[in-house]
């Protein structure tokens, strides 16, 4: 998936048809933009969706097996499956941006994956300690997973909180917000690299 956000920025520069679209709308910051608006709608819809399905049927299959699933108020499933969508549509944003400050759809794809999925592996597979992947998971545009979580973070509670035990350091609206931050500063920083580069 991050692959075809990063190609929605990319593909333009390697056809050379980006010259094209600046001669149709002048207005740079317009067509970036309009882009952004495009591509984090369709990932909303299309991760909406899925996140529905997948909640659905994960929890029918779970408990079919005989395997006992938390249970989760509705606005804990409703936060998540929505969370779930408005994090791939602002992950969306993040590599359309990246996409259009490298302009070349590998390197862009590669920080894409460095920058959200393998902070991610990371603190699943135990890699660094419990406290190292507390804070690497609070500061990479990885801690948007956080909108995820359904178990309750008691600071009270003396057992460690490990995003391999699907607690986060952060909470989840605030590890969204982290999120959203990398992807507007992204953003910003394409705006401003698309108005100084030549097409």
């Amino acid at each position: 998936m991050d692959v075809v956000k990063t190609m929605f920025a990319t593909a333009e520069y390697r056809r050379g048809l980006i010259s094209n679209t600046f001669a149709a709308s002048p207005r740079r910051g317009q067509v970036l933009a309009a882009k952004a608006i495009v591509i984090a709608a369709v990932s909303f819809t299309a991760g909406l969706v899925a996140a529905v399905i997948a909640i659905l049927l994960g929890s029918y299959v779970l408990r079919a097996n005989g395997n006992y699933v938390l249970p989760a108020n509705l606005l804990t499933v409703a936060r998540m499956a929505a969370g779930t969508a408005g994090m791939l549509a602002v992950a969306a944003v993040l590599a359309l941006a990246l996409g259009a400050m490298l302009r070349r759809s590998a390197i862009a794809v590669t920080v894409v994956i460095a920058a959200i999925i393998l902070p991610y592996l990371v603190a699943v597979t135990n890699l660094l300690s419990p406290g190292a992947d507390n804070w690497l998971m609070r500061l990479v545009p990885a801690a948007g997973f956080a909108i995820q979580q359904t178990i309750p973070n008691y600071p009270q509670v003396s057992n460690t909180c490990t995003v391999a035990g699907g607690c986060y350091p952060l909470a989840p609206w605030a590890g969204f917000a982290v999120l959203c931050a990398w992807a507007a500063a992204a953003l910003g920083l394409a705006l401003v690299l698309l108005r100084r580069r030549d097409a």
